[in-house]
């Protein structure tokens, strides 16, 4: 089971000095819930990939001593599941929901070379855009509901704002994405720093903590 963690890394930075991080030492089992019980596990390999390279990483493992189990820290850059990098990911759904874009153009984005394969492939893509249509409306109510304990004037809660207007749940959570991060931002200074680009990394590694499960 991961525990998902925020670095503010690339993973290009993540790769070349994994040794040297101080990776932070989960406090509380999420097995047994037993705090302060975990031990250093040595680690894993893992070869996330964008769009033309793939990347050799090493994920933080850790041994519970109450109930002998494992956890790994897995940084916001990675989801569960995929191997892509979540920025390939983010690109495909916001192109997708945001843009109304084709799946010819998308499987096309960004492509060194017209005469190359590009990939994901489209059957891909096709997976995940489906994945996060299907997980959005349990994420969407996540945030809403937040937001809506600190900030009920905010657009995202307008019964008639834009977030109703949308086309879909899928690209209601993008926006209220977008929302979550501006709120975020006054709330929480290691984001502050974040643009447009991180919203989903950041909703990512909030939504996990609070056991919302996959995002794509």
């Amino acid at each position: 089971m991961p525990i998902v963690a925020e670095f503010h890394y690339t993973v290009q930075f993540y790769q070349r000095h994994f040794a040297q991080l101080d990776i932070p030492r989960p406090r509380a089992c999420p097995h047994c819930q037993a705090v302060d019980s975990f031990i250093g596990h040595g680690s894993y390999p893992r070869k996330p990939l964008d769009r033309w390279e793939d990347y050799r990483i090493r994920i933080k493992r850790w041994l519970c001593k109450a109930c002998q189990r494992t956890v790994s820290t897995l940084p916001s850059f990675l989801l569960r599941y995929r191997h892509y990098l979540l920025t390939v990911i983010r690109d495909v759904v916001t192109a997708r929901f945001e843009d109304d874009a084709s799946w010819r153009r998308i499987e096309r984005q960004g492509q060194r070379d017209p005469d190359d394969d590009s990939i994901p492939s489209q059957r891909t893509i096709r997976r995940w855009c489906a994945s996060f249509a299907a997980q959005a409306p349990r994420w969407l109510a996540a945030v809403q509901q937040t937001l809506a304990q600190h900030d009920a004037t905010l657009p995202l809660l307008d019964p008639l704002g834009e977030a109703t207007a949308a086309r879909s749940p899928a690209a209601a959570l993008l926006y209220a994405a977008t929302q979550f991060l501006a709120w975020a931002k006054t709330e929480w200074a290691h984001v502050a720093t974040y643009g447009l680009n991180d919203r989903l990394r950041l909703l990512w590694h909030w939504g996990h903590a609070r056991g919302l499960g996959r995002l794509v």
